[in-house]
């Protein structure tokens, strides 16, 4: 929880809106009376965090409020900090949503200041490889799930893993390039053409028609193996770029790449395209326990973000972290943003 908290806590964005106030907590309570709200919470610990007492927050009160919530992740186990980060967006979306008496709903981006930071806009086009009609889909998403780059397999495979492989680094471009590379599904995926009136082999290609303020990118470190019914966790090493351009993954590039044209795709122009890193979220141990870390950059400098403890870091030290969650600002964002504050 710490370590997603100290992410969230430095959006830029995220600290613009509820250190202005935007959501108040006292408004909030006298309008709809003494109910949990995590929205409420996590303004308080907008204020306290910022409130220039250097002395440790405990967010207990927030913990309360998320397990009521998320009654499924109450407990002392062990938990992940991808899924606390989908599930407190969740909340705070639900939250607001039923202030303004709507029933919960994904939305595109513009319902809350959950989703107005992270939300962006997926599209899926599945091609008939016989006749060529394509049928698209849109989904909204908070973040983007990317697996890493895989081994090449030189031998047999042993426990159900491959066992011997030719070591590979994978880079964070190289998993964008790969989610977004056209996909041949398979003769038992066959989808139904509505041009040929029959089910076709199909090539699946994905790619983001909206991007969010914030992009988070959460790396899949866990295989699982149906052979063996076993699972483990991947502790291979991923380069992450300070700079990241996502132009090349837009639907408008992969458009005008495949057909010349970017079609009626201009809604993944209206911002830029060029994001800053800003948080790292890394897990050192094993599938089933370990220990969350977060590094934050501020004004350049970055700082190693356990708990309590908070030092400063060269830069050197974050490249060679084990990223398992990153959080990318647009870039004009990150320049404007009064970054002149001490890590929390």
């Amino acid at each position: 929880m710490n370590s997603v908290l100290q992410a969230l806590l430095h959006t830029p964005p995220l600290r613009d809106y509820f250190l202005s106030d935007r959501h108040n907590r006292y408004y909030c309570q006298l309008k709809n009376g003494v109910k949990l709200c995590l929205a409420c919470d996590v303004d308080a610990m907008f204020s306290a965090v910022f409130s220039g007492d250097r002395k440790p927050y405990s967010p207990a009160k927030f913990l309360y409020s998320w397990w009521q919530h998320a009654s499924d992740l109450a407990s002392y186990d062990q938990q992940d900090a991808h899924e606390f980060f989908i599930s407190m967006l969740d909340g705070i979306h639900e939250n607001v949503e039923r202030d303004r008496g709507k029933p919960p709903s994904p939305g595109h981006g513009d319902c809350c200041i959950a989703h107005r930071v992270f939300s962006g806009i997926l599209r899926s086009d599945v091609m008939c490889m016989a006749c060529g009609f394509t049928s698209t889909t849109y989904d909204p998403c908070v973040d983007i799930s990317l697996d890493l780059e895989p081994h090449q397999v030189t031998a047999h495979e042993a426990n159900g893993f491959s066992s011997t492989q030719i070591p590979t680094t994978s880079t964070l471009i190289g998993c964008l390039d790969r989610f977004t590379r056209p996909e041949r599904l398979g003769s038992d995926q066959k989808f139904f053409c509505q041009q040929c009136q029959v089910s076709q082999e199909s090539l699946k290609q994905m790619s983001i028609r909206k991007l969010p303020l914030v992009s988070c990118f959460h790396i899949k470190r866990f295989e699982h193996s149906h052979t063996r019914k076993m699972s483990r966790k991947v502790d291979r090493y991923l380069q992450f770029p300070f700079s990241l351009d996502m132009a090349p993954y837009l639907s408008s590039s992969i458009l005008r790449s495949r057909f010349g044209d970017d079609g009626d795709d201009v809604a993944a122009n209206e911002m830029s395209s060029e994001f800053e890193l800003f948080a790292v979220v890394t897990h050192s141990g094993k599938l089933d326990a370990g220990h969350y870390v977060t590094y934050l950059r501020l004004s350049n400098q970055w700082y190693k973000c356990d708990d309590a403890w908070i030092t400063r870091v060269n830069e050197n030290v974050v490249r060679a972290a084990q990223g398992y969650m990153m959080f990318y600002v647009q870039k004009m964002l990150y320049y404007r943003a009064s970054a002149q504050v001490c890590p929390s």
